[in-house]
């Protein structure tokens, strides 16, 4: 017995010490039981149980004076405005909307600020106060790079809406549809579709119009059930169907009724109803768990690929390099082949080319290491040229960029004379060096001219004139160097 009265004795104690404990711990419990409403509130929410919702959200506002936290005090603002506003108490509903954006404000991010804005201009939209809820939307517009997809959809769904009002129908479609796009939930994009259909309407694109009433979903919540009548009926109204559109109307006028009706507007009350705050917090705690490992399972993923990306480029890089390397020296051995025919040298050098060719491709589109690439194109280029001096094509409307491919690939083939064409004291023409070549490889001067489609005259001026540039001799033939195939 005296060990009951001592073992109750001190319980009184614990309960005198609890309710004396410092203001600091009274706060810590207070925001503690504020969230648990707030967690109760958004269960009943995600339910469509409105009324049991606000009931916990009032008994949380009770609790807002005992708060230094200014995230709790803008959600249990923010949610009453909220279920205020779905159950036509807009009134209310600003009233709250503004407490919660002094929250917000306080707490300082962004996205609390848009989530007020945005709820505050259709509040005001419902209100037909569309010139201050398009002020409203204007500052949250200030704020569009902090928002989310799902409030950048709501956003540009309000200017859209305004510019409809304002018959800037082009703009407004744009907007409208940015808005479908952006939408993070089907009821959002829903009622970003049927804001499209009015603006489709009203330009006179009745087919748009049609297909997305045909794919805007029958199911949903009240505003979007009822932005997809009034959709329907502006259509059948347009095209004369009266009857039809005078029965949709009157289920509009049925759905506002309901939506406004008295019964659905929640008074401020002091009951709490019993929830099990532990079951939610294990859920919550649960899903949170299941998110960081997917995050933590991606970012690994992502690492992986990125390793084995960035490896595997490399070992590109690297053959790549040492490929057109060994190419660029085997080119310069095939040049250095006294025998080889005209034929035979560019067949080689057209197959390194394409195998150079063949690698590059391989490679990732941002690859810069170009130098050993254009050097051997340059030689590709120059014996291109020189093939089709020595085969007798028509050369006639080759010029200085010709010029030089040949001279580069010469230095290779034939130093001597690719030391004379770029001697500056000569400064050969393009035709003068084309004409130093054929002359150096003994082209007859009915050849040159068939080349260069000109008269065998025009080719002895040119022997002339070269006569006075360069020394006697110095274009001597060489008949063992590399004459065409035949």
């Amino acid at each position: 017995m005296k060990q009951t009265l001592l073992l109750t004795f001190i319980a009184l104690l614990a309960c005198t010490a609890c309710s004396k404990e410092s203001p600091h711990g009274g706060n810590g419990n207070a925001e503690r039981e504020t969230q648990g409403y707030i967690d109760s509130a958004l269960w009943y929410i995600g339910r469509s149980e409105l009324g049991k919702a606000m009931l916990q959200l009032k008994q949380a506002e009770q609790l807002l004076p005992l708060l230094d936290n200014d995230k709790l005090g803008y959600q249990v603002c923010q949610y009453i405005g909220w279920i205020n506003e779905t159950t036509g108490a807009n009134e209310m509903a600003l009233d709250y909307q503004q407490e919660a954006l002094i929250y917000a404000r306080n707490h300082g991010k962004p996205a609390y600020i848009i989530d007020v804005l945005v709820n505050q201009a259709n509040t005001l939209n419902n209100m037909n106060r569309h010139e201050e809820a398009w002020q409203v939307n204007l500052e949250a517009v200030k704020l569009f790079k902090h928002a989310d997809r799902g409030q950048k959809s709501v956003i540009l769904k309000n200017i859209a809406y305004y510019e409809m009002l304002r018959d800037s129908l082009p703009e407004a479609e744009r907007h409208a549809y940015r808005a479908a796009m952006l939408a993070s939930d089907p009821s959002a994009m829903g009622n970003a579709l049927s804001l499209l259909c009015h603006i489709y309407i009203k330009q006179d694109k009745d087919e748009k119009a049609m297909m997305l009433m045909r794919i805007l979903p029958r199911n949903g919540n009240a505003t979007l059930r009822h932005n997809l009548l009034a959709a329907q009926a502006e259509y059948k109204e347009k095209h004369g169907d009266y009857r039809d559109a005078l029965r949709i109307q009157k289920e509009i006028n049925r759905l506002g009724d309901s939506l406004n009706s008295s019964s659905r507007h929640i008074d401020i009350i002091n009951i709490q109803n019993k929830y099990d705050r532990q079951v939610i917090e294990r859920q919550s705690a649960e899903t949170k768990l299941q998110l960081s490992i997917a995050i933590i399972g991606l970012l690994l993923l992502i690492a992986i690929t990125s390793t084995g990306y960035y490896r595997h480029t490399r070992r590109i890089y690297a053959r790549y390099n040492k490929r057109i390397t060994e190419i660029r020296s085997d080119m310069g051995d095939i040049l250095k082949q006294r025998n080889a025919h005209i034929d035979e040298l560019k067949r080689n050098i057209d197959s390194k080319m394409a195998e150079i060719n063949e690698l590059k491709d391989k490679l990732p589109k941002d690859y810069t290491a170009e130098g050993l690439y254009d050097e051997v194109v340059r030689t590709k280029q120059g014996i291109d040229v020189l093939y089709a001096i020595l085969r007798g094509e028509n050369i006639s409307q080759m010029g200085r960029k010709e010029q030089r491919s040949a001279v580069h690939a010469l230095w290779g083939v034939d130093r001597q004379l690719a030391a004379i064409i770029e001697n500056p004291a000569y400064a050969l023409t393009p035709k003068e060096t084309f004409f130093c070549i054929m002359e150096r490889y003994g082209r007859t001067d009915a050849q040159k001219a068939a080349s260069f489609c000109c008269s065998e005259q025009a080719i002895r001026s040119t022997k002339s004139r070269l006569g006075k540039k360069l020394d006697p001799g110095v274009l001597e033939h060489r008949r063992c160097r590399r004459p065409p195939a035949r």
